[in-house]
């Protein structure tokens, strides 16, 4: 037998959302910077990074008030978390990695005429 009882739902929250915004378009500029147009992954991944940190941020602070204040929306937090940290972490390997050829082995590279008599 069904009642008319009204069903209280808790509000989601809003830096749950915002977390998730930032994850997906985290992956959107970290995606958009492996295509081969000039400049694009000199713009995309600083811009996935920022985005990665944002969403991390907004995840923390999201998850933060869920348990403080039983709002909805743990699941979207902690995919911002997660896409967020693994795009940062990513691009601190790919960063890493490039700073270690430039470092360990820096005549495997062509250096134009020009700059031979400057050193790094």
């Amino acid at each position: 037998m069904k009642t008319n009882e009204d069903t209280t739902y808790s509000p989601t929250n809003k830096q749950s959302i915002i977390s998730l915004i930032f994850g997906i378009l985290t992956i959107l500029f970290f995606c958009m910077g492996w295509i081969p147009f000039p400049f694009t992954g000199i713009v995309c991944f600083p811009v996935s990074v920022l985005f990665g940190i944002l969403a991390l941020i907004f995840g923390a602070i999201s998850l933060n008030q869920i348990r403080k204040h039983n709002h909805s929306g743990r699941p979207m937090a902690w995919m911002g978390i997660v896409i967020g940290g693994i795009v940062f972490i990513c691009t601190l390997c790919m960063l890493i990695l490039i700073a270690s050829l430039f470092i360990f082995t820096p005549d495997t590279f062509h250096v134009p005429p020009f700059l031979d008599k400057y050193q790094i």
